[in-house]
């Protein structure tokens, strides 16, 4: 029998925690498919703190 070249579940956003279905392999439909997004999430970073602008530690 030959297989299902069509497979949806490499570009599914849960393929690594899906508990649907073991046959990763022959899955052309699925109520939970979500594509995964291309998108690049960046957080953004705290300004820095010039040196010049901390404190002086003194020792006691």
């Amino acid at each position: 029998m030959k297989t299902n070249s069509f497979n949806i579940c490499p570009t599914c956003e849960h393929r690594e925690t899906c508990i649907l279905t073991d046959q990763k392999a022959q899955v052309w439909s699925c109520s939970e498919y979500e594509e995964i997004s291309n998108v690049v999430v960046t957080i953004p970073q705290e300004p820095s703190v010039k040196k010049e602008d901390q404190p002086t530690m003194a020792m006691a």
